[in-house]
């Protein structure tokens, strides 16, 4: 089932379906497809692991602080032992995506010889199942306690406090990204958007369309800093290591900076608008929104068939 909350579902059911499917599917690529495709299935266990973690976040007025802390140690430990082999991949996607958007700029042997560097510094095969299969052990673990998870709160109390905290955490992270343009503060505002990107696609079913549209702009918003955090895993790999080619490195470098200037830009317009309302109308608004919702999917949407047949049987007035 697709990674949300259904309007007529109990919340504690959904939080735990949810968070059992993630889990469920991770482990999977990390099991099953990892020597189909290992890249492909690191990216995706990684994207599961993530969406794991944003649920217990925005579950953690309901869950025992001990007991979330504790899964989410070990899925922050899992997702860390990916990290070599997904970056890897990644740094070779994000110069193939400069060379292609800025052809021309650059002789093409400077990019092939960045590549050829990058290819040289991947790991094998052998070490990336390697840990794939120790962060599916992990997973495993988890896996084994969801349906036991202690969820006290019902309904929206269930959720209240993790969406807030979510929404001030982003807010406040694109002021400080708005002022340094930090590799580091831009990174910690992207980890605050994805956060509020999951949890308006788990409440997107009964919110409604108001706040699929929002969870659009905030979908966009994390892919713009997901880029630029890319670019900038690149340019330390190439400020970092020397690279064996007689090449114009310096150039690729400026042409990132370039590149990082442009997508830092559209994310500080799109994110202006994402984190517009202060967080107690933020609040309200969605509070609101999850109350209409819920009350829409417990109505009857016509009549039962025999009220019905008894209405056609009502005697006609002259």
């Amino acid at each position: 089932m697709a990674y949300k909350f259904l309007a007529d579902e109990p919340v504690r059911a959904a939080i735990i379906r949810c968070g059992r499917e993630q889990l469920d599917r991770a482990i999977t690529q990390l099991t099953e497809q990892i020597n189909d495709d290992p890249g492909s299935a690191v990216h995706n266990a990684r994207k599961a692991i993530k969406k794991e973690r944003s649920l217990l976040r925005l579950a953690r007025g309901a869950m025992p602080s001990e007991q979330r802390r504790s899964e989410n140690a070990t899925l922050r430990a899992a997702a860390r032992g990916l990290s070599n082999a997904r970056d890897t991949e990644v740094m070779a996607t994000t110069l193939e995506e400069l060379s292609e958007r800025f052809a021309g700029q650059l002789p093409t042997t400077t990019f092939e010889a960045v590549r050829e560097h990058l290819e040289s510094r991947r790991q094998d095969a052998t070490a990336v199942i390697g840990s794939a299969e120790a962060a599916a052990e992990q997973l495993g673990e988890i896996r084994r306690r969801v349906d036991d998870w202690e969820i006290s709160e019902q309904g929206w109390d269930a959720i209240d406090v993790g969406l807030l905290r979510s929404y001030k955490r982003g807010r406040k992270a694109l002021a400080s990204a708005r002022t340094t343009r930090s590799q580091e503060d831009l990174h910690a505002w992207r980890k605050r958007v994805k956060d509020l990107w999951y949890h308006e696609r788990l409440l997107a079913p009964t919110c409604g369309p108001t706040i699929r549209g929002q969870a659009k702009e905030s979908h966009r918003l994390a892919d713009l800093l997901g880029d630029d955090h890319d670019l900038g895993l690149l340019r330390e790999k190439l400020t970092r290591d020397a690279v064996p080619v007689p090449v114009d490195v310096d150039a690729v470098v400026r042409l990132i900076d370039h590149r990082r200037g442009e997508l830092q830009t559209e994310a500080i317009l799109i994110g202006e608008r994402v984190y517009a309302e202060p967080p107690k109308a933020f609040r309200r608004r969605m509070k609101r929104s999850w109350y209409a919702g819920r009350a829409a999917a417990q109505a009857p949407l016509e009549q039962h068939p025999a009220e019905l047949a008894a209405a056609t049987r009502e005697p006609q007035r002259s």
